[in-house]
């Protein structure tokens, strides 16, 4: 879906379309799950996140004005802080590889798991700042000043 179909959908969300409100939180959850399992990766953390993003949204939906960001980009920088919130709280984080992939998140056939476990096992080296700009931008596909303003800062 397109950031001009999500505005709509959002936009009639808003005016209390529950239908609208419904398809815009399912379409919203794919990103969100997906986003926060390559930043946090598979597990506990994860799901809280992914839960607490989603209720988030659901209270913030009223006040989304949709000027600046469409509302994927605006789901996505709330999983952003929410899963920075609960890596800091989590004393133990490491996004740590344990060889195997959650290929339910992705929707992919079996065979695709090996590169998403390639995938992982990179995402791995790189800092948490320059994780998260990289699956903004190369997974979502968020312009650099989406994912800047996503991850708030300046898209450099």
């Amino acid at each position: 879906m397109t950031g001009a179909e999500l505005g709509a959908l959002a936009r009639r969300a808003q005016a209390g379309d529950g239908t609208a409100r419904h398809a815009l939180f399912v379409e919203l959850y794919g990103a969100v799950r997906k986003h926060v399992y390559l930043v946090v990766g598979p597990g506990a953390t994860a799901d809280d996140a992914v839960q607490e993003t989603m209720i988030a949204l659901h209270r913030g939906l009223a006040g989304f004005r949709g000027d600046t960001a469409s509302p994927r980009t605006w789901a996505l920088a709330i999983a952003t802080r929410t899963a920075h919130r609960l890596r800091r709280r989590e004393s133990r984080y490491q996004l740590v590889d344990d060889g195997t992939a959650d290929v339910g998140v992705f929707d992919l056939a079996p065979e695709a798991a090996a590169a998403l476990a390639v995938l992982r096992r990179s995402l791995a080296t790189l800092s948490p700042k320059k994780r998260d700009a990289f699956v903004l931008m190369a997974i979502f596909e968020l312009s650099a000043e989406e994912a800047g303003r996503a991850l708030g800062t300046f898209a450099n």
